[in-house]
């Protein structure tokens, strides 16, 4: 049940990444990129508030209010479970940042920066480079000390976030990019009728399909790498564990190789068809972290085998 719900909450954020990339093309001034989100529609809103009258003026001031000290709130309900911890007094501090990101995305125009257009993507990125370090050091001072059971559930909350990294990367950064792509292949070829541009939007599309190929794969291993944990959870020396690691080494070797020759292939695809298609995108991976990784999976899955061996020897033995 809980998987479903899951599921069910990764189909919403695919359908709104989708939704929030044609908004952002079509509305800029609204939605300008994915790290002023939610701030910049706050502050839209927020202004359209305060001018709307004397009623709107107030409710404007006090959501604002209410919304800059969210942080603080929640560090006030962990102080009154007493499970705030040292680093949880950052905190106030992202209260503070947020009076003044919010402010900003209400009154742009204040913010001035030799980048045009910067502003708001700097006020974002600021606070979630915060937020995102008091939550990375806050779940390692929690799991430093952990027991086997919080580690196994703390990993499979990464995995699950994980997911929803990828259909980030997938529904809205490299889609956007992609349609990107095709507004500047039809810009720059004015004088070529639009059917004549339909095999480089075909290029195109595989382009899509090529970077977002290595998520797809990532999350068939974050799946594997859950499915292993729920069998280590209940006898890590059986056979069942054994295969899952090997499972999991085989799909990420398998993974790697078709990365690798998807690369290759539309590298050759494009100069095979380079006199019928406007842009070249020739793509170049060294992927030398995966093969790390991979190598590490198959060294983890030989070990598994030898605890195995050594655990049923010891077991005659005894």
């Amino acid at each position: 049940m809980r998987q479903v719900r899951i599921k069910s909450i990764l189909v919403i954020e695919a359908v709104f990444c989708v939704a929030f990339c044609f908004l952002e093309m079509n509305f800029p001034g609204i939605f300008s990129g994915a790290a002023a989100f939610p701030f910049e529609q706050i502050g839209w809103g927020l202004r359209m508030l305060s001018l709307s009258g004397g009623a709107g003026n107030v409710t404007a001031i006090i959501l604002y209010i209410l919304l800059s000290l969210v942080p603080c709130m929640v560090w006030a309900v962990m102080r009154k479970r007493k499970t705030a911890i040292g680093i949880d007094y950052v905190l106030p501090g992202l209260s503070v940042l947020l009076f003044f990101v919010i402010y900003y995305m209400i009154n742009p125009g204040l913010l001035v920066l030799r980048v045009p257009g910067a502003g708001k993507w700097a006020l974002g990125s600021i606070f979630y480079s915060v937020l995102s370090g008091y939550l990375i050091i806050r779940a390692l001072m929690r799991c430093r000390k952990a027991e086997v059971e919080r580690l196994q559930k703390g990993i499979r909350g990464l995995c699950w976030f994980l997911y929803m990294v990828f259909v980030y990367l997938i529904f809205w950064q490299y889609l956007g990019a992609a349609i990107e792509a095709v507004k500047a292949v039809r810009l720059s070829n004015t004088g070529v009728e639009e059917p004549g541009l339909y095999f480089t939007y075909l290029f195109l599309g595989l382009h899509y399909i090529i970077n977002i190929l290595p998520y797809l794969f990532d999350a068939g291993i974050v799946f594997l790498a859950v499915r292993m944990l729920d069998v280590f959870r209940n006898d890590r020396y059986s056979d069942e564990a054994v295969r899952a690691t090997e499972r999991l080494a085989d799909f990420c070797a398998k993974a790697l190789g078709a990365t690798v020759g998807a690369d290759m292939g539309f590298n050759l695809l494009q100069f095979l068809f380079q006199g019928w298609i406007y842009q070249v995108d020739i793509v170049i991976r060294i992927p030398v972290i995966s093969i790390i990784f991979v190598l590490a999976v198959f060294l983890f899955a030989c070990y598994m085998r030898e605890e195995q061996k050594l655990k049923q020897e010891n077991d005659l033995f005894v």
